[in-house]
């Protein structure tokens, strides 16, 4: 990692078949709950397939968030942040933002938030 590229990452990378399967799902089941996580502005990132996942509607509103691969966000810190006395401060800023997506994959694939 060169000088200026200090990130706080979080969600779900790379998931195994049955546990991306579940977030799908929950996409899917309740799209009121994947709303409320895209409306927190939280930037979800990551691969992506070039089609629809095989047993989800192509034309479901959230398609492009189900093709996803990956379910997570980031945010990067320079260095003069990293190295400030208020940088405990705005790490813990940066996870509540990412708390929504959080929240939301927890509870999707079973485990307590």
């Amino acid at each position: 990692m060169q000088s200026g590229e200090t990130m706080a990452h979080s969600g779900v990378w790379h998931p195994d078949a049955p546990i991306l399967k579940k977030i799908r799902d929950r996409i899917v089941d309740e799209p009121d709950a994947w709303r409320k996580v895209i409306r927190s502005r939280v930037a979800v990132e990551g691969d992506s397939l070039k089609r629809p996942p095989p047993g989800y509607d192509p034309n479901h509103p959230f398609i492009q968030d189900l093709r996803r691969k990956d379910f997570v966000s980031s945010r990067s810190f320079r260095d003069h942040q990293v190295t400030s006395p208020q940088f405990l401060d705005s790490f813990i800023e940066a996870c509540e933002s990412m708390d929504p997506l959080n929240r939301f994959l927890a509870g999707a694939i079973g485990l307590p938030w």
